[in-house]
């Protein structure tokens, strides 16, 4: 009722206009007013008055914004949400004010310790509804901190620019502090790198002490065979009660009488917890602050945030673009912008096993290897179809970025457990870098690490091991079954857990080959089959995929990639 009363009152207020016209030019024709179009939008700022980025408050929230101007001239109706992303509503839903350009937070449960970001819309007499304005977030529960001693330089906006001096810089909601300005500037994929040694006086959200649960932690250069994390003690699952070690926690009471010394080759990875303890996963983000020597190169990619090998050693200049095919999208095909977001932010993944779901920052990372290994996979297939490179250049970046870090972690010991789903979909991005980069270092991982992959552990060849005996004595196998393709859930750390049947062990179907075929599809496509160095995986895929019937989500956990299973594999 209320958008049809709306509707009529533009539309008299329309005619109006055309007799007032039509009487002013003596009966002569005239030509039309440019239809309605919705308000334009005004700037959002966090606070009662002038835009805050900290308040000590928790119990509530202001905002106010400026004017949304009608271009027909009329009034117009607010909007406004809460989200811990800007856009988004997840905090405190859509909420009506009326015409009031200032509003207040009524019985919402605020999150404290992370940014939240405020988004206004609005609605003229004809029901056109405004793009979506955000502010630049409000830290909860955190003290103003006074203004510096002297301006300081705005940080850079785009990925890859050179140095300047900074007193502060930020990512994702998180804040570094330094003792004076120091040379800092950006790698291509955005994180911050700075000039040292340098002493960091503080990292927002601070890390502290709440009701005995210790949030918001930061670690340097974590050692990814160490069951062990300094990021929140309320972190739960296998063997989860003793991970958190509180020396590896350096964020804990930095302050400008108490700083932390960071050195050249050293990556501060620092994050943002939820707000709640035992949450899966427990962190809401994170970011990663890497010190360098010397300025790196205006196209270079981090370095991974695991080990002491921080030299900036990849360029986007190296890329080989051509690596990628054009092929032609099936329906409905994502597009490469639409992967971006999963991709952009730090995977923090040094914790092996199933523990290592509640590292993984929600708004970074899926928690579950059967989730990662799906987005790897529609990744990898995007990718080769036929979009223009320079729409794939931003997830081809990122995607690198995030095979980087994983080579990081295999590289100083890590491994990506065989256990059900959890360690699935890490090996294809680091074979994806190697490639594009023509990086033998990465390569050579790829191809001899196979029991760093939970791909390569779970899929074998059923052979002979003794005299009538095959697959030592496990899962049943005969002669008749000498050469078949197969998959254990632990195979080559465990093989008494092999089982014949085809539904005895139901990781088999809902958590493993079934988000697989989306990247084993995108290596064959890429003439890298030989590089990834495991036959078995391939082999088994294709009986996989002949056994399991197409359409149903234990064939192809994603539609896309069973569509372009379907389409291409012949080809390939």
């Amino acid at each position: 009722m209320v958008a049809r009363i709306r509707g009529r009152r533009a539309h008299r207020y329309r005619g109006a206009w055309l007799l007032l016209l039509a009487a002013c030019s003596g009966g002569a024709p005239v030509a039309l007013p440019p239809p309605d179009r919705p308000p334009t939008v005004g700037q959002v700022r966090d606070g009662i008055g002038a835009d805050i980025d900290q308040q000590e408050m928790r119990t509530s929230l202001f905002a106010n914004w400026d004017e949304f101007v009608d271009p027909e001239g009329f009034p117009v109706v607010y909007e406004w949400a809460l989200g811990r992303l800007p856009g988004g509503t997840d905090v405190m839903p859509w909420t009506p004010v009326g015409g009031a350009t200032r509003a207040k937070t009524q019985d919402v449960d605020l999150p404290a310790g992370f940014a939240v970001y405020v988004s206004v819309r609005a609605t003229d007499i004809a029901g056109n509804r405004s793009a979506v304005a955000t502010s630049d977030g409000v830290v909860l529960g955190q003290r103003p901190e006074p203004p510096p001693a002297h301006p300081v330089a705005t940080p850079p906006t785009d990925a890859g620019e050179g140095p300047a001096r900074q007193e502060r810089v930020e990512r994702f909601g998180i804040t570094w502090t330094f003792e004076r300005a120091v040379p800092c500037g950006r790698f291509v994929t955005g994180d911050w790198w700075v000039l040292g040694p340098v002493h960091v006086v503080a990292i927002a959200p601070p890390s502290g002490s709440d009701d005995g649960r210790v949030r918001h932690g930061s670690m340097i250069d974590p050692d990814p065979r160490a069951m062990r994390q300094g990021y929140d003690s309320a972190m739960v699952g296998a063997n989860g009660g003793s991970c958190f070690d509180p020396a590896a926690n350096v964020a804990l009471g930095v302050a400008r009488d108490r700083p932390l010394r960071l050195e050249p080759g050293m990556s501060l990875v620092s994050t943002v917890s939820h707000p709640l303890a035992g949450q899966l996963p427990q962190l809401e983000t994170c970011a990663v602050l890497t010190c360098v020597a010397e300025p790196p190169p205006a196209d270079a990619f981090r370095p991974p945030y695991c080990g002491q090998r921080k030299r900036p050693r990849w360029r986007a200049s190296q890329l080989d673009l051509s690596r990628l095919a054009r092929l032609q999208p099936p329906p409905d095909a994502p597009a490469p912008a639409d992967l971006l977001p999963h991709f952009e932010r730090t995977w923090l993944d040094h914790l092996p096993g199933a523990a290592g779901r509640y590292l993984h920052p929600r708004l970074n990372m899926p928690d579950y290897g059967r989730e990662i290994a799906d987005l790897v996979g529609r990744a990898a297939l995007v990718l080769q179809l036929d979009h223009e490179p320079a729409d794939k250049v931003p997830l081809v970046h990122a995607l690198v970025q995030v095979g980087i870090d994983l080579a990081g972690i295999v590289d100083h010991g890590g491994r990506f457990l065989a256990d059900g789903g959890s360690g699935s979909g890490r090996k294809f991005p680091i074979l994806f870098a190697g490639a594009l980069l023509g990086d033998a270092e990465l390569l050579r991982l790829v191809r001899e690490q196979k029991t760093a992959f939970a791909e390569d552990v779970q899929t074998f060849y059923v052979a002979q091991t003794a005299a009538g005996v095959w697959n030592h004595g496990h899962g049943d196998y005969g002669p008749e079954d000498e050469g078949l393709p197969e998959w254990g859930n632990r195979h080559g750390d465990d093989p008494s857990l092999d089982r014949k049947p085809w539904t005895s062990d139901p990781y088999r179907r809902c958590c493993t080959a079934n988000v697989w075929l989306g990247f084993v599809l995108a290596t064959r496509i890429m003439g890298l089959r030989e590089a990834w160095g495991h036959e078995a995986l391939f082999d088994y895929v294709d009986r996989y995929l002949q056994v399991e019937a197409p359409g149903s989500w234990t064939h192809a956990f994603d539609p896309f990639a069973g569509r372009m299973w379907a389409r291409y594999r012949a080809d390939f």
